[in-house]
């Protein structure tokens, strides 16, 4: 199905090949360190892999990732399983912003309410393979996230939104979409732009009204309130609305279903922009992924090739084993070793290499005498019992949608997970205090302290965004550093 006017023709043709603004590899500022990101240094002895041909792309209101500890292993394991590779979350109840990498190596980055309040907030989840193409990410509010990802010959910029409910008042409404607009606006000019994410919005199946901004297969015939602000935006942007452009049943078209099981309305949207709407290949809802939502997960696949960083040719950090320092005949080997390492060196040299030399020479003495620290083991934080609960929950949900009598038994279900979850947390939380007994006893206070901040559990209130003079958040890496160059340059009274 393709929208008036619209040719499939291949994406590739409507790629520039040469040069762009935003196409050199850049060192983002901003990303965590579960990121490595592309740096132009590196880009001829550590070449970048294309991400397969298609990815998979979707969104997915999971309504609250912190009622239970349970909740991001259920999200770990969806993605999973459905093979996600960019996945809009709305409604994740997680505040502040920060970052996760969950069990299966993808990157969850939250944008939540900075009052502590756990309401609303939106995420975006990047697979293991893609959170490497992350070039900078911006949590705009607990409503919209926006992020950036870097393609073989052009970038991408998604950004994740929850919108006020249809009974929401005007004004709430009208904010909404004008800080969503002026996100619109900052963007990269030539990026793929994406939208995802849960509007409240029924859209009309009327694609005459609205040439290229939808199809003719949405599951509604008029539009709420809140439909016709987002047909408003997306005209304005020239964004077509994905879930409007695929024949499918009408069971697969619906994102949200009503408590009593009678109403299913097609409210979660995927846009993209209309000048690349044909390298949007497929978008449906797929009923049977369960995480204890009403809303189900829509899932479609988009074609392009991410640039990331290969696995093979990154190189892992090796960290010496300092506390082997606490043994005197280490101590006294690893200062013989020192001393013979340092009496070798140049002296006449400049102070940037008698620091490189310094530095790189206690690095080998620390890894050949003290050893390489080895990697712990993840311990799992819940049970087996819980684990085999969520996947009997799983069961009913897919005969949920055949037999009225599972529901039933889904909820009885979903309680006892949510009670089995309560159990593992207080039998987590009793071995990190025996963990942190020992270890006071034995006198190792790295850990220590590290049991420490696992109980606290404080959220950090982490920034990714740095503001202009006009206190406008800036996404673009290059752009950030100059930012940050002026700034010191204003603060230290130095001229140019």
């Amino acid at each position: 199905m393709k929208v008036r006017g619209q040719s499939r023709k291949d994406s590739s043709n409507r790629m520039r090949t040469g040069n762009t603004r935003n196409n050199s590899n850049r060192l983002s500022v901003i990303c965590s360190s579960s990121v490595t990101s592309l740096n132009p240094a590196l880009s001829k002895s550590n070449p970048c892999n294309f991400i397969k041909d298609s990815i998979s792309i979707g969104t997915w209101n999971v309504r609250s990732l912190e009622s239970s500890s349970s909740k991001l292993y259920e999200l770990s394991e969806v993605t999973s399983q459905y093979g996600i590779d960019i996945l809009g979350i709305t409604e994740t109840h997680r505040p502040f912003s920060d970052e996760i990498v969950l069990d299966n190596g993808g990157l969850l980055i939250n944008s939540g309410r900075t009052d502590g309040i756990r309401r609303q907030g939106v995420g975006l989840y990047l697979s293991k393979k893609i959170k490497n193409s992350l070039i900078s990410y911006v949590p705009v509010s607990e409503r919209l996230l926006s992020i950036r990802l870097h393609s073989k010959h052009i970038n991408i910029s998604v950004v994740v939104a929850y919108a006020p409910t249809e009974d929401a008042d005007d004004k709430e409404k009208a904010d909404y979409y004008q800080q969503l607009n002026s996100v619109f606006i900052e963007l990269p000019k030539h990026d793929i732009k994406l939208l995802c994410g849960d509007f409240n919005a029924r859209i009309t199946s009327d694609n005459q009204l609205w040439p290229g901004v939808l199809g003719s297969q949405s599951l509604h015939t008029l539009s709420n309130d809140n439909g016709k602000r987002l047909l408003d935006f997306c005209a304005l942007h020239r964004m077509t609305i994905g879930g409007t452009l695929f024949q499918h049943r009408d069971i697969h078209k619906g994102t949200w279903k009503s408590p009593d099981g009678r109403t299913v309305t097609q409210i979660d949207h995927v846009c993209i922009s209309t000048d690349w709407s044909h390298s949007l290949l497929d978008l449906r809802s797929y009923r049977g992924a369960d995480i204890g939502s009403d809303h189900f997960l829509v899932r479609g696949r988009f074609r392009i090739r991410l640039k990331a960083v290969s696995d093979s040719d990154r190189k892992h950090r090796r960290v010496p084993a300092v506390e082997g320092l606490r043994n005197g005949i280490l101590v006294d080997n690893y200062n013989v070793a020192l001393k013979n390492r340092f009496d070798v060196l140049p002296a006449d040299v400049s102070l940037e290499e008698k620091w490189t030399n310094f530095m790189n020479g206690v690095t080998d003495v620390s890894l050949d005498v003290l050893g390489t620290r080895p990697r712990k083991a993840r311990r799992q934080h819940l049970s087996k019992e819980t684990k085999a609960l969520i996947a009997e929950r799983g069961r009913y949900k897919r005969k949920l949608l055949t037999a009225e009598r599972a529901n039933i038994e889904y909820t009885k279900l979903n309680k006892r997970v949510k009670a089995s979850s309560k159990i593992d947390d207080q039998n987590w939380a009793d071995r990190l205090a025996t963990d942190l007994e020992n270890s006071a006893r034995v006198g190792n206070q790295r850990d220590v302290w590290q049991r420490i901040k696992q109980i606290s559990d404080k959220a950090k209130k982490r920034s990714a965004g740095v503001r202009d003079v006009d206190r406008k958040l800036i996404s673009d890496p290059e752009t950030q550093l100059k930012r940050w160059e002026n700034n010191f340059l204003k603060l230290l009274n130095l001229k140019n």
